[in-house]
């Protein structure tokens, strides 16, 4: 889901200091033999010894639906939780990362990756200066080019620019220059190659996640001429810096014009991609993953149901599916059978699922309809049925992830309910005060409630999810129209403000990385707004212009941007306690949404997965750490 889904987690998030971005010099230890260890439980906590993992072998993994796009794989575009987990594990590396870990062994916790050593910061807070690592090259055909710091100025640049059509520049606007660029060389004038192993970055005011946002794959480094002409399918033409490239990389033929190059032959749109190593890869070079990269590829099919997946996995033909949902059948066996519980995993994701409202289209335009159908909801129903009950994640009572705001908002819950089970009574007080009911007797009594457009994932358990739903509005007199679509295209339409959706009943998220600014901005923000931006789905903060554009009647839309500013440029426990106001202005004023999980990662593994590590940052597996029984 968007980034659409981004799984995560917590633990250290609010320290963050302008020197040192999070962590130490170096990321976490290994233990005795230099290996993670394998996991086998539901809470996936490492097991005390550390078994000695094979090299080699082939990697098998499914995935439901292709990477989001609209250009496929396309580091500036691509805002996908399953894409960023193949960039941060295979294919990209930026100045700063993750070491691939659950948040209990520093997951959440960022690392020199293509920098040499933790950026400084200037007394005022207005410069960040990064060291380059030297001896970086890119996989083929630039695996003679050397990573220098005029490739992350073109990074930046690219993101800048309208033709690439990027989903999150919104975290880049603080860089000088950014806002008003063309995406041409040097117009974003605060990305400074001092010389080619030193960047300085110039901000327009003080950003205490900056190092966060430039462990973002945005913000990967470019080899000069490899994106020229590829506007809208770099995916295709990706040049690696990480342990794997796509198949057929050396091939590519930079030389020709752009549209005479002919993409990898080792990825197929909605139907497959392969991964093999970069030769010009050093584990030396890479203190995050030159102790991994166990397997020689990874094969990735596309397509199929989550119940083909689950068969081919237990048949041993699979080794994991990589999205989609783990089917019932499938959690129940390997939760409850001894042989077979080393290979079933749960995992806290940080993320949250969510309905999302409209808050000025009609109905939903009105904020006692929204909190009467904020009270109506089965939140228990909802998680029951998704795969795994109880294990598919806790209850939500608020938008913000614990990952990003900690214990603040333990206890809150703006719309309680006995057992979560929805409170009707609740829900008919609050629509008794909306212009919909005329009569006052806590039932909508106008035509606007009647085929209430509303959008959903065709997959399950999004479509049982959908029917609870209509059945939990029933009472206030409400009635859906719901259409079903394949995730990329729900998201789609949920992003669109001139498709006037009412009501998105399958969108999840997850941070981005760990600060709740990744739930603010991207959300609430106006500058999220549209389908050339990323993901206000609830249409928070348009203008009467925008409102105009789009066809609505409303003329203004309540907005989150004061107390957004407000909040972004403080840090640590200011910060946090800031966005935990927001929080509980979203959900008391605006009432954009209405949260109700927030989520675990249930997955099940073939028995030939010999370790299974999980990857804080993006929430899934990290498929680096992955290693085969019959590796040999």
């Amino acid at each position: 889901m968007r980034r659409y889904l981004k799984w995560l987690a917590v633990v250290g998030v609010f320290a963050i200091v302008a020197a040192a971005c999070g962590g130490d010099d170096n990321p976490p230890e290994s233990t005795d033999t230099g290996t993670p260890s394998a996991t086998g439980s539901e809470t996936g906590t490492p097991s005390p010894t550390t078994p000695v993992l094979p090299m080699g072998g082939t990697l098998k993994l499914a995935m439901i639906s292709d990477v989001a796009g609209p250009s496929v794989f396309d580091p500036q575009v691509e805002y996908y939780s399953v894409t960023w987990a193949y960039y941060r594990c295979c294919l990209l590396r930026t100045l700063m990362s993750y070491s691939g870990t659950a948040a209990d062994a520093g997951g959440t916790e960022i690392f020199p990756d293509l920098a040499a050593e933790e950026p400084t910061v200037s007394a005022d807070g207005l410069t960040w200066t990064f060291k380059i690592r030297e001896g970086v090259t890119y996989a083929p055909p630039f695996d003679d080019v050397e990573i220098t710091a005029g490739d992350f100025v073109r990074a930046i640049e690219r993101e800048a620019k309208p033709e690439v059509g990027a989903q999150y520049p919104f975290y880049y606007g603080v860089i000088e220059g950014f806002n008003d660029s063309d995406g041409s060389p040097g117009s974003v004038s605060g990305m400074v190659a001092v010389d080619d192993k030193t960047l300085e970055v110039h901000v327009t005011q003080p950003t205490g996640d900056l190092g966060y946002r430039f462990a973002m794959p945005a913000t990967a480094p470019i080899p000069e001429g490899a994106s020229d002409g590829h506007d809208k399918d770099y995916g295709r033409f990706l040049i690696s810096s990480g342990p794997y490239m796509f198949e057929g990389s050396e091939n590519l033929d930079f030389t020709l014009p752009p549209k005479e190059q002919t993409p990898v032959s080792g990825y197929e749109p909605g139907k497959f991609f392969t991964l093999v190593r970069n030769p010009a890869w050093d584990r030396a070079t890479d203190p995050l993953r030159g102790e991994f990269a166990f397997v020689d590829s990874i094969e990735v099919t596309i397509g199929g149901t989550e119940e083909d997946a689950a068969a081919k996995i237990d048949a041993g033909e699979l080794d994991m599916m990589v999205d989609g949902v783990t089917p019932p059948d499938q959690v129940k066996a390997y939760r409850e059978n001894p042989d077979l519980q080393d290979q079933f995993f749960v995992d806290p994701s940080d993320a949250v699922r969510y309905l999302s409202m409209n808050v000025v289209q009609p109905p939903f335009d009105d904020v006692h309809f929204r909190k009467a159908v904020s009270y109506a909801i089965d939140k228990e129903g909802m998680r029951r049925l998704r795969p795994g009950g109880e294990l598919s994640g806790e209850i939500a009572g608020h938008i913000m992830v614990p990952g990003v705001l900690g214990a603040l908002l333990a206890d809150y819950d703006a719309y309680p309910s006995a057992n979560h089970q929805g409170d009707i009574d609740a829900a008919k007080a609050e629509m008794a005060q909306s212009k919909y009911d005329t009569d006052g007797d806590g039932v909508c009594d106008a035509p606007e409630c009647k085929g209430v457009l509303s959008v959903t994932d065709e997959a399950d358990p999004y479509p049982d999810q959908a029917a609870l739903i209509q059945d939990n509005l029933a009472p206030l007199g409400i009635e859906l129209d719901v259409k079903q679509f394949d995730r990329g295209t729900m998201y789609d339409k949920c992003n669109d403000p001139a498709a006037h959706v009412a009501f998105c009943l399958a969108p999840g998220w997850g941070k981005d990385y760990p600060n709740a600014s990744t739930f603010a901005e991207p959300l609430f923000s106006s500058v999220s707004l549209g389908p050339d931006s990323c993901c206000n789905y609830a249409v928070v903060g348009a203008s009467p212009k925008q409102l105009k554009d789009w066809g609505y009647a409303a003329t203004e839309a309540p907005s989150a941007d004061d107390k957004i500013a407000e909040c972004s440029p403080l840090q640590g426990d200011e910060q946090a306690n800031c966005w935990a106001e927001l929080d509980q202005l979203l959900m008391e004023e605006i009432v954009p949404w209405v949260p109700y999980l927030f989520d675990n990662y249930v997955r099940v593994v073939s028995a030939r997965v010999l370790n299974y590590t999980f990857d804080q940052f993006s929430g899934l597996p990290a498929l680096e750490k992955f290693a085969l029984a019959d590796a040999a």
